[in-house]
């Protein structure tokens, strides 16, 4: 399976992409939301997008919209990872149409638990 990782935070994305790839699942990173979807243009088919919301050029609430709106990659699932302080920010994230959102700090292995579980479906779950 394929995982897009968008985090602006080069030590977040690294050690979520350390963690899937040691449970093999074949990952990709950017540092943006706009190189992301750059890279959906041109990747093999992704099944799970793990994003964060606060990115500069594109935020995740308008990259989750551009997702959904993306020939090839409409039909991912989408896991939001953020430290957004917003109280919103959870409903807001599911409403763009993420499936499942986790506040920061979050477990690595939680993530990748729920990608496995997702690989089946979405559900639209939020996990704090």
């Amino acid at each position: 399976m394929r995982v897009l990782i968008v985090d602006d935070s080069p030590q977040v994305a690294s050690t979520l992409e350390i963690a899937l790839s040691h449970a093999g699942w074949e990952t990709s990173c950017a540092h943006d939301a706009i190189r992301a979807l750059e890279l959906l243009s041109t990747l093999p088919a992704v099944d799970v997008i793990v994003t964060d919301l606060d990115m500069p050029r594109l935020d995740g609430y308008a990259f989750i919209a551009a997702i959904r709106a993306h020939p090839r990659a409409s039909r991912s699932a989408v896991i939001v990872t953020s430290g957004s302080t917003a109280a919103d920010a959870e409903s807001l994230a599911l409403a763009a149409g993420a499936d499942l959102y986790f506040a920061k700090p979050y477990s690595p292995a939680s993530v990748r638990q729920s990608m496995e579980r997702l690989a089946g479906g979405h559900n639209g779950q939020v996990i704090s």
